[in-house]
C-alpha cells in the first residue's frame, strides 16, 4: 500500500481529489489531508507518506516554502494549481508532474503512474543493502541503477537530495557526482554522526571539508579542490543553531 498526502487550501478540492485517488488507484492511501501550510508544518513531520499532492497556493504560504521547511526526505511530489506560472519552480525541485485545475482524469492517471514507478524503483533496492549497509571496514554500501558501491564515508564530500535519488559528491572526483538510487534520508541514516550533518533538507555536509561559515548569509562554504573553487550550500533557519553546536561540540 502506497501512503499519500493531499495539502489542498480549498476543502472541496481536496476531498474531490482524494476521491479521485480512491477510484482510480485503489493501492494508494490517503492518510491526511490538509488545508494549510502551517497544519501540514504541524501534521507531516509526525507521518510516514511516499507520495503527495499539492496546492501551490496555500493561503498562509506557497508549496515551496513549504517544502524548504519539511524535513521528510524528497517524497514524491505532484503539484495541483490554477496557475501554470509556477511549473519551473515546481521542476526545479524534480515534482513528478504540474496538474493544471481542474484535473482532468487522464492527467491525473499519467501523473501517478509515474510517481508508482518511481516510488516501486525504490522498494525494489536489493536486500543486501539492508542486511549489509554498513560494513565491519567502516565503508557504507550504495546503489546506483546497475552497481552496488563499496564506500569509504571519508571520500564524500557532500550529498544532495535529487528527486527520489541523490547526488554524492566525492573528494576524489570533484567534477562529477554519483547519482544513488537512494533517498537522501536513507544515506543520512547510514553515514558517521560524528562528522556528517544535514544543513537542510537538500544537503548533508562532510564537516571536514568545511572551509568557513557565512553566518549572516547562512551558507556554509567547502574547500576540496582548488582548481574548482569552493561549494556554497545554504545552511536552512531552522537548521542553522544546531549545526553550529555541532560544530563547536565536533
Amino acid at each position: 500500500m502506497i501512503s499519500a498526502v493531499i495539502i489542498e487550501d480549498d476543502p472541496l478540492l481536496g476531498k474531490n481529489l482524494s476521491m479521485m485517488i480512491e477510484e482510480y488507484f485503489p493501492e494508494i492511501k490517503i492518510i491526511a489531508l490538509v488545508d494549510s501550510g502551517k497544519l501540514a508544518l504541524d501534521i507531516l513531520p509526525l507521518l510516514t507518506y511516499d507520495l503527495v499532492f499539492s496546492d501551490i497556493e496555500l493561503g498562509d504560504m506557497d508549496a515551496f516554502a513549504l517544502f524548504e521547511l519539511l524535513e521528510n526526505s524528497h517524497p514524491q511530489i505532484i503539484f495541483t494549481t490554477a496557475h501554470e506560472e509556477f511549473a519551473v519552480n515546481a521542476f526545479k525541485i524534480d515534482a513528478i508532474d504540474y496538474l493544471i485545475k481542474p484535473i482532468a482524469p487522464e492527467d491525473l492517471k499519467r501523473a501517478v503512474g509515474r510517481a508508482l514507478d518511481q516510488i516501486n524503483k525504490l522498494q525494489q533496492t536489493p536486500s543486501i543493502l539492508g542486511a549489509y549497509s554498513v560494513q565491519k571496514s567502516g565503508k557504507i554500501l550504495i546503489k546506483t541503477n546497475d552497481e552496488l558501491h563499496f564506500l569509504s564515508p571519508d571520500r564524500i564530500i557532500y550529498c544532495e537530495a535529487y528527486g527520489a535519488y541523490t547526488k554524492v559528491f566525492l573528494s576524489d572526483n570533484t567534477s562529477d557526482f554519483k547519482l544513488v538510487t537512494m533517498h537522501l534520508k536513507k544515506i543520512e541514516e547510514l553515514l558517521p554522526s560524528d562528522h556528517f550533518f544535514r544543513i537542510h533538507d537538500a544537503h548533508i555536509v562532510n564537516t571536514n571539508f568545511i572551509d568557513h561559515i557565512k553566518y549572516q548569509k547562512r551558507f556554509c562554504v567547502l574547500n576540496h579542490n582548488a582548481a574548482l573553487g569552493k561549494t556554497q550550500l545554504k545552511i536552512s533557519e531552522r537548521k542553522y543553531l544546531g549545526f553550529i553546536e555541532f560544530l563547536k561540540n565536533g
